[in-house]
């Protein structure tokens, strides 16, 4: 019998339409509250991930343009097998099993060791998912795998223009409630000086026209909720404009200037019920203390350019490694004494696709083979080893890492060599933080047509994302309750996320 919510829910009426908020069932009384993003103190233990259990930090490595589940992540061999037939024989991990361009002589001719699948687990239709060719780096660390948590998703947002906001967010582009993961967070930090939240972008067009920029979106935050957002370049002339030398000794004294104008002007608009609404004063000032703060942003960043060397994969050289580069400096940020506590870094590829890195409409193998593995090698390089104790690298039991995308690439071919989006059965990827050896596996199934049947969603991903860190997701500026899957309270929807999405049991 299907509910009225689940009803509401399966037309995406819910979120296209921004019911979420109005879904809301209320507790009665309503739980006090704290700080913005605090427990509430009614909350039971069994809604809320335990301190022991939060990560210190938490790096997401986003992988804009789609990658592909089908021979990464999500391989399950019998699907579209030709020799059973069908109505689906030679999709999915048999796309491009032969014929020109196939994947083995690809791996073959890029010298990737090894079984083109490794078995990893069992997913919720009891089929044994594999890990594919391209995660070789990935499949030499056991200690990885051991605390990898492979989640299926699904939703409704087949453009990147909208897929990119809806994955990021957690909510559909044009909600007011629009915010990326770096906002909610810094928010909830409540610091002055160094942020604690920050997004690093490649500086190509194809961000902002596919609208992968959403990640540093503040939305009703405003300036409380504003990361550091740092564009992915050489030469920015960033560290000179830190510096403030143009005012050189007359700094303090600008600032002191500066700081009065405003205040004069945010006087004149308070009234007997308190300040005018007047998010572009909210911003400006935001800004003006940002650079106040400058001088300790230049010294958190160092003097280093924000891209490193080039980069060899797959016997190709690259000038320019921007997600190689992104990967270190999100490690720097995140295990220098200041530690950033969220770190956001879109990798667009060594090569680009048709409009992004993995965004494969035209040479799907082609690109794979140099993206993917390059990608994560740089993400595995800079986690330690059992035993290493490289306080530079990301260490498991401190930092939870994701791996994102906006959706999937299709289980059948565009074209004669590509593959087009596909929003209907995709995966993302969890280490580490509460993600432990009783966590690892897979979450959800999707069936051999290439549709999730068991899944969870982009609102539920980042309302986790935040209770995993311990910050109470539900807040007028976060998630309401009707965005969660399941839950009629806050409690329950808690109590879900820690369940489903992170594997905690009560």
């Amino acid at each position: 019998m299907t509910t009225r919510r689940a009803f509401l829910r399966s037309l995406g009426l819910l979120a296209g339409a921004g019911l979420g908020a109005a879904c809301r069932v209320p507790q009665d009384p309503d739980p006090p509250r704290g700080p913005w993003g605090a427990t509430p103190d009614v909350a039971p233990a069994s809604s809320v991930v335990p301190a022991e259990a939060r990560p210190v930090s938490v790096f997401e490595h986003f992988l804009q343009g789609g990658i592909n589940p089908w021979d990464t992540f999500y391989v399950v061999p019998e699907h579209g097998d030709p020799a059973a037939g069908g109505t689906f024989a030679g999709q999915q991990w048999w796309t491009y099993q032969d014929g020109p361009s196939n994947l083995p002589d690809r791996v073959a001719a890029y010298g990737i060791g090894g079984d083109l699948l490794q078995p990893f687990g069992a997913d919720a239709a009891g089929k044994t998912v594999h890990l594919g060719p391209w995660l070789a780096a990935l499949r030499d660390r056991p200690d990885l795998l051991a605390r990898m948590r492979i989640l299926v998703m699904r939703h409704g947002q087949f453009p990147h223009q909208t897929g990119n906001p809806l994955a990021m967010c957690g909510q559909p582009l044009g909600s007011p409630r629009l915010a990326g993961t770096a906002a909610h967070v810094q928010r909830a930090a409540g610091t002055a000086g160094v942020p604690r939240s920050v997004v690093l972008l490649p500086k190509e067009t194809a961000v902002i026209g596919d609208n992968a920029d959403a990640c540093a979106t503040v939305g009703p935050h405003g300036s409380a909720g504003r990361p550091l957002v740092l564009w992915m370049e050489a030469d920015s002339g960033l560290h000179e404009l830190l510096a403030r030398n143009a005012l050189g000794p007359r700094a303090e004294a600008h600032d002191a200037l500066v700081r009065a104008y405003l205040d004069r002007f945010a006087a004149r608009l308070d009234g007997p019920s308190g300040p005018v609404r007047a998010p572009a004063l909210d911003q400006l000032l935001g800004v003006r203390d940002g650079l106040t703060d400058a001088p300790a942003i230049r010294e958190w960043l160092g003097g280093a350019p924000l891209l490193g060397e080039g980069a060899v994969s797959c016997g190709d050289s690259f000038a320019v490694d921007q997600g190689g580069s992104a990967v270190a400096l999100a490690t720097r940020l995140i295990t220098s004494p200041r530690g950033a506590q969220y770190v956001i870094a879109v990798d667009n590829g060594l090569v680009q696709g048709s409009f992004a890195g993995f965004d494969t409409h035209e040479e799907h193998i082609q690109h794979c083979a140099v993206n993917v593995p390059h990608a994560i090698r740089s993400l595995v390089d800079r986690i330690n080893e059992p035993g290493e104790g490289d306080p530079s690298k990301l260490d498991l039991d401190q930092h939870m890492v994701a791996i994102t995308t906006e959706f999937g690439r299709t289980p059948y071919k565009q074209g004669e060599f590509g593959l087009d989006h596909w929003p209907s059965g995709y995966v993302q990827v969890l280490l580490g933080g509460p993600i432990g050896e009783e966590q690892a596996g897979v979450v959800g199934a999707i069936g051999e047509d290439g549709v999730a049947t068991d899944f969870i969603t982009p609102a539920d991903f980042r309302a986790a994302m935040l209770l995993a860190q311990g910050i109470w997701p539900f807040e007028t500026e976060s998630f309401a309750v009707g965005d969660i899957s399941e839950g009629d309270d806050e409690v329950e929807a808690a109590r879900y996320l820690r369940e489903r999405v992170l594997g905690l049991s009560s």
